[in-house]
């Protein structure tokens, strides 16, 4: 039996199989298999060999999982944590099978996504007993919303085989359309070449009247050709314009919650805690007074008020830092630094020394 660290993330070896020690440089064709209950990979032969009699333990020391042969696949990704990731996220959106309009508002939506990321971050990257809480979770949810569930899946067949219907739809309208155009190429070059003819012929008989009511005739066709190409393309574009806009599902019963006016600062709490400003107009100063009364600073917007506000604040954003947590090991920068001003100076005395003396 292969030997591994229970717990450990698989390793997966493409040119060696962890449970026969086969060598890819002597089979050409080996093939590694992985199954979703543990995501050990071993070769197909040993695949065929183990589970030919049915479910089995999986060969890998301190692996109590029960495969089953028809669970095996080939895995997609190189990397065995993705390829876990990707069928964990297919099963949880196998039963979360919720879409945007299947809810009133945008809030709601948010929090069921959120929940449902929650739960598949538990699946993927959770310990055990979050795993398990969450598959706890996925199975009872599932038994609680089994025909939802099954109703939204009846659903995405179907959208599924309307989307696959118009696909061979327009491929085949594709293809009408490029054997219409064909013919209708072939046609008109024909057309060309006989009317060429006819003018040609008209011309060498000198009759010049019937010369130009040919002309005439070729030149007001072309037009009606025109006229009919632009219909047939804009009948065409109405056609394939088969637009479906989904969104929120609208409730009229729903009334309107007025959440006041948008916070950008979310509910902080900007007001002062650690002191109380009096009235700034009242402090008095030399250069404040200044600035408070010349034209060529306050023009600028600059606010003396701002500068005292901003003032204090500095003076008691330094409350509750300790010098002596912020700092480090002061023996060992002071030693790094003796040995960078070592390495200056040395440097300096190697620079001054004139090479061509």
């Amino acid at each position: 039996m292969a030997s591994q660290r229970p717990g450990a993330p698989p390793s997966p070896n493409t040119d060696i199989c962890p449970v026969c020690k086969t060598m890819r440089y002597l089979n050409r064709d080996l093939e590694f298999l992985i199954n979703p209950e543990c995501y050990h990979p071993m070769c197909a032969n040993c695949v065929a060999r183990i589970f030919a009699d049915g479910p089995a333990q999986c060969p890998y020391a301190g692996c109590q999982k029960t495969l089953r042969k028809k669970a095996f696949k080939a895995a997609y990704f190189g990397n065995l944590a993705v390829e876990r990731e990707v069928d964990i996220r297919r099963r949880v959106h196998a039963v979360f099978n919720k879409e945007e309009p299947d809810f009133e508002s945008l809030a709601d939506y948010n929090a069921y996504l959120e929940q449902v990321e929650e739960l598949t971050f538990n699946l993927v990257s959770g310990n055990p007993d979050q795993r398990s809480k969450a598959e706890a979770e996925m199975r009872d949810w599932e038994a609680k919303h089994k025909s939802e569930i099954e109703e939204r899946r009846r659903q995405a067949r179907e959208s599924e085989a309307q989307r696959l219907a118009r696909e061979r739809e327009a491929k085949d309208a594709a293809r009408r359309r490029r054997l219409d155009a064909a013919r209708e190429d072939a046609e008109e070059k024909a057309r060309d070449a006989r009317e060429r003819e006819e003018i040609l012929d008209t011309l060498a008989t000198g009759d010049a009247s019937h010369a130009r009511a040919t002309m005439q005739k070729v030149a007001l066709k072309k037009r009606g050709q025109h006229r009919l190409d632009a219909a047939r393309s804009s009948l065409l574009d109405a056609a394939s314009s088969n637009l479906s806009i989904r969104g929120l599902k609208k409730d009229k019963k729903r009334e309107a919650v007025d959440e006041g006016p948008y916070d950008p600062f979310g509910g902080l709490d900007l007001a002062l805690q650690r002191y109380t400003l009096g009235p700034l107009d009242g402090y008095r100063n030399d250069w404040v007074d200044a600035a408070r009364s010349r034209s060529d600073i306050v023009v600028g917007g600059y606010s003396a008020e701002e500068y005292l506000s901003r003032a204090m604040f500095e003076a008691f954003s330094g409350m509750g830092v300790f010098i002596e947590d912020e700092k480090g090991d002061g023996e060992l920068a002071t030693r790094e630094a003796a040995q960078a001003a070592a390495a200056t100076s040395d440097t300096a005395q190697k620079m001054d020394v004139d090479v061509f003396a």
